[in-house]
């Protein structure tokens, strides 16, 4: 095979990822647009637990606690569950509680730390098991996610239908600056979404489970055993024969602003909650490298070429990473067009601040070195994994075992705790 047949040969895989990325990006285009179960005829509000674990005090808890206490739903209660009473979060609930009143809300201490999964698993089994069994559903939210006023509602109507078991919305990103760690975030995320919902996974940023699913489906003893809360539902959702609602109404902004190691960090993290409880890991994987090496060709071929003077190959080589990024880059305006006309539909701004027409293009450019960028922190975070053995999240180092075991190392209330992750100024 010549150099120049190499070169084509990487061409057309290339063109094949690009137009698979857009038949995927179809798909959940065309799920933004509809419902997939049927508004009831009459108010679907079955009695209805919201639970918020925290741990340390995020830039938007008051916003996140005030939207909860102000839901327009008629039969709820929220628990707010924190690991240890020292908490910095205790007060910033409490007074928001004084505030706005406690008749449906709560706040709980977690004082059993099991040592077999995350902090925030055994909030979330602590709370669950102080429910009575009038409280059908069961909804889990993150303090990053600022709920409006129908947020609830929205969450709770797809159980109008029996054969969902769970339901959930998915997070978005408009960051109030444009700094690298803040746009592959972004880039990422367009991604990582679209996949979840082709996967039928939830958002423990907001979600929302039938309470059958810990009768039947002994989602707390999964939990039990769990890094991740939320990939830990979807092989109890087929224990019970039930499917994910994803409600296109509910994408939930974040606004915060991250550095890129603050991102590569949580990606990290993020990606090793998939390494142990993804259902399809095999399936992610396989896609990162189906990507990735067409990629890593093109590059060094191009290289090759310019050295050896094949300028033919190497127009090639280039055209075909210039393909990938454009594709890439390409898919951004759909997938924004639709999720703010979400935003727009429930009055909420999509822009926190105007722009000139210079810094337009400043952010353009800016993104489309963020794309490049992302798939290599992407690449490197997941080859991170294959050597991996803890973890740190939010001052708690939990330890990975041969057969993905959890175990948490030592506990440690977070007032105690001064690390990277606790002093930075997004909820991480």
């Amino acid at each position: 095979m010549t150099l120049l047949h190499a070169v084509i040969l990487v061409f057309a895989a290339i063109v094949i990822v690009d137009v698979i990325h857009y038949g995927a990006l179809f798909l959940f285009l065309r799920a933004i647009r509809r419902k997939t179960w049927t508004t009831p005829s009459e108010p679907f509000a079955p009695k209805t637990a919201v639970i918020l674990a925290l741990r340390g005090a995020d830039p938007f808890l008051d916003r996140c606690v005030e939207g909860l206490l102000l839901q327009e739903y008629p039969d709820y209660k929220v628990l707010f569950v924190v690991d240890h009473e020292s908490d910095p979060a205790c007060e910033r609930v409490r007074n928001m509680m004084d505030r706005h009143g406690e008749h449906h809300s709560e706040l709980q201490v977690a004082d059993e730390h099991f040592e077999t999964c995350s902090l925030k698993c055994s909030a979330l089994i602590h709370a669950e098991r102080s429910l009575d069994p009038s409280y059908e559903i069961v909804a889990v939210i993150d303090s990053d996610t600022v709920p409006h006023p129908t947020w609830l509602r929205e969450l709770v109507e797809p159980f109008s239908d029996p054969k969902y078991g769970a339901t959930t919305g998915q997070r978005w990103y408009i960051p109030e600056k444009d700094n690298f760690g803040s746009l592959v975030r972004c880039l990422w995320n367009a991604a990582a979404i679209v996949q979840m919902y082709l996967y039928g996974m939830v958002w423990g940023g907001s979600c929302a489970l039938r309470r059958r699913l810990f009768t039947e489906g002994k989602l707390c003893e999964t939990w039990k055993h769990a890094l991740s809360d939320d990939m830990s539902v979807t092989a109890c959702l087929r224990g019970i024969d039930a499917k994910t609602a994803f409600v296109p109404s509910l994408f939930i902004v974040n606004r915060e602003t991250c550095t890129l190691s603050s991102f590569y960090r949580w990606v990290r993290r993020q990606l090793l909650c998939a390494k142990i409880h993804h259902p399809a890991w095999n399936a992610v994987v396989g896609q990162a490298v189906l990507i990735t090496i067409p990629l890593a060709a093109a590059f060094f071929l191009l290289l090759f070429s310019l050295i050896v003077g094949d300028y033919a190959a190497s127009a090639w080589s280039l055209a075909s990473l210039m393909i990938y990024w454009g594709g890439v880059f390409g898919t951004l305006p759909f997938m924004e067009r639709a999720i703010r006309q979400k935003l727009q539909e429930r009055d909420e701004p999509v822009n926190s601040r105007s722009l000139t027409f210079a810094a337009r293009l400043c952010k353009i450019f800016r993104t489309l070195i963020a794309v490049p960028l992302t798939q290599c922190v992407y690449t490197s975070a997941l080859f991170w994994l294959h050597f991996t053995k803890r973890v740190e999240w939010r001052g708690i180092e939990y330890e990975i075992g041969m057969h993905k075991t959890i175990r948490l190392i030592e506990y440690v209330p977070y007032t105690a705790v001064k690390s990277e992750e606790s002093d930075a100024p997004v909820s991480l």
